[in-house]
């Protein structure tokens, strides 16, 4: 299902949390876009997540940024709300032109709970060029 206005709103503010995330943690030359994101993740995992930024705040927001990466570099894709077993999440994806499903919140929690300080761009490239594969 397209997003409603609130889940549209909800978006918005998590990339505006990014940003200050981004801004607070990112080195004196931040890189732009989602290469700053894996920058300050880093720093901020080095760092311990805690105090003022709590965890899932920062691992929502970030996956918000890695799922609109993926909308930005990807003709056709957009967010989506997804059911699944009684549940809703939100899904960045190319339906009904490109059978894929990229669920960015799933991807970035279980890349904290490996202690993993540079995934974003690495990830964005790779499904990016997996679906440029399919396409081709």
């Amino acid at each position: 299902m397209k997003l409603t206005e609130e889940e549209q709103s909800w978006v918005h503010a998590q990339l505006a949390l990014v940003d200050r995330f981004v801004g607070d943690y990112g080195s004196g030359q931040v890189a732009e876009g989602l290469e700053g994101v894996d920058q300050a993740w880093a720093t901020w995992l080095e760092k311990g997540p805690g105090g003022d930024d709590d965890a899932d705040t920062i691992i929502n927001a970030v996956a918000v940024a890695l799922g609109q990466s993926i909308v930005d570099a990807l003709a056709g894709f957009a967010w989506v709300t997804v059911f699944d077993d009684g549940d809703t999440d939100l899904c960045v994806t190319g339906l009904p032109a490109v059978d894929a499903l990229f669920f960015p919140a799933e991807v970035v929690a279980l890349e904290f709970q490996a202690g993993n300080p540079s995934f974003l761009v690495q990830t964005r490239d790779h499904f990016v060029a997996s679906i440029n594969d399919q396409r081709s």
